[in-house]
């Protein structure tokens, strides 16, 4: 069954909690620890602030993943990115790698990009997250800074 693609709704935000909150349990890929649940979704990736897009991958009615497109944020207490740089965040379902969700889901996401004006697309990605790192390495992005848990990666939407 071929992969689909469509923006993230509220009524989602369950499945898209069941999908990140198993990989905070699993350990060493993603930066959140805390749990998530449906409001938390919602106000993190569908509806946030900053944000410029959320889409869901799904295999028939399965929701496989999720990824996310924010503007840079001003306030961030780290290292800031240019205010018209995106940040991108990906999550799938660990029983559903190697499926296609991802690169279906970039596809979406390098076009909002390109339509809101996005110069870069950061992926900032735990070091041990070898997965990750070869996933957005394999999609065009390059490293271009490495912190000492994380090693920062860039894709040009143009």
């Amino acid at each position: 069954m071929p992969v689909h693609v469509r923006a993230a709704l509220p009524q989602d935000a369950s499945a898209m909690a069941r999908i990140l909150n198993e990989i905070i349990e699993i350990g060493g890929t993603t930066a959140h620890r805390e749990r998530f649940d449906e409001q938390r979704i919602i106000s993190y990736f569908i509806s946030p602030k900053l944000g410029i897009s959320c889409f869901v991958a799904l295999e028939g009615e399965q929701l496989l993943g999720f990824q996310s497109l924010d503007w840079s944020d001003p306030d961030w207490p780290g290292d800031r990115l240019p205010a018209d740089w995106g940040v991108i965040a990906t999550f799938v379902d660990p029983h559903a790698h190697k499926r296609g969700a991802g690169r279906a889901l970039f596809a979406n996401t390098v076009e909002a990009a390109k339509k809101a004006g996005v110069s870069f697309i950061d992926a900032t990605i735990r070091k041990e997250n070898t997965g990750g790192q070869a996933f957005y390495q394999g999609v065009g992005f390059t490293d271009y800074r490495e912190g000492p848990e994380t090693i920062s990666k860039r894709f040009a939407p143009l």
